[in-house]
């Protein structure tokens, strides 16, 4: 009897081992693997901002004749800061985590001061008023950065960089020597694009591939400009100086 039962439970298991290998295979389905998008700071973008800018303008007198030097103001500061806004354009290469580029940008604004000075020519009061108006603002500059992973969650990558180049600016400047209470001497206005040179540096942070956040400061320094007071003999030059800072914050959409 025990060899019956052996014998028997022997060929079960041969039939259910054969009959499970006769069972068509079933492989484990796994979800496909999504390939992560390489994160690139390459190409053309284009992108708006909001700037905060300051001016350290100031005027200085160079010369004058035909009326008492001491009679006129040898230096007036015509510092001002205000808001503006603009938009920027440029291109970007990436070589590992070193990048380069190319940018221009244009900022409009409405920075400006007027200042005025009293002195007096004898028993001849004058009154001096120099004023200095900053409307567009703009850069032809390189930049060269470092990329590395973003510090929050919604940064994919963050670049730092050092920018520097051509700044342009125009700049409106009037000047106007009154004879209190006899009425107006000489006067003169220009309004000129002057050009001088802007460094600096800045931040990007990418959010998607095609968008990123920047934000930026540029110290500038534009060419001097001369603004010459002349009537009837009566002559006063004025040398206008304008450097300041500008302060960005802004978008690029990235093709």
């Amino acid at each position: 009897m025990k060899s019956l039962v052996l014998s028997m439970s022997a060929l079960i298991a041969t039939t259910a081992v054969t009959a499970a290998a006769d069972l068509p295979g079933r492989t484990a389905l796994l979800p496909p693997v999504q390939a992560v998008p390489a994160v690139s700071w390459s190409g053309f973008y284009a992108g708006v901002h909001g700037a905060w800018i300051s001016d350290g303008g100031e005027a200085e007198r160079s010369g004058v004749s035909g009326v008492a030097a001491d009679a006129l103001p040898a230096r007036l500061g015509l510092s001002d800061s205000g808001l503006g806004g603009g938009a920027q354009i440029g291109y970007l290469w990436q070589f590992g985590s070193l990048v380069a580029g190319l940018e221009t940008d244009l900022t409009a604004m409405d920075v400006g001061r007027s200042r005025s000075s009293l002195g007096a020519d004898g028993a001849v009061s004058l009154r001096t008023d120099l004023s200095s108006q900053m409307n567009w603002f703009g850069t032809v500059k390189g930049r060269l950065g470092v990329s590395m992973p973003g510090l929050l969650p919604i940064v994919q990558q963050s670049l730092f960089y050092v920018t520097a180049g051509l700044a342009y600016a125009q700049v409106e400047h009037q000047g106007q020597i009154t004879v209190v209470p006899a009425g107006i001497g000489p006067q003169a206005s220009g309004d000129e694009w002057t050009m001088g040179f802007v460094v600096g540096g800045g931040t990007e942070h990418m959010l998607t591939q095609n968008i990123s956040i920047k934000t930026e400061t540029l110290y500038y320094n534009l060419e001097d400009e001369s603004l010459t007071l002349a009537r009837a003999g009566e002559q006063a030059v004025y040398r206008f100086q304008n450097d300041g800072w500008i302060s960005r914050v802004g978008v690029n959409v990235r093709f």
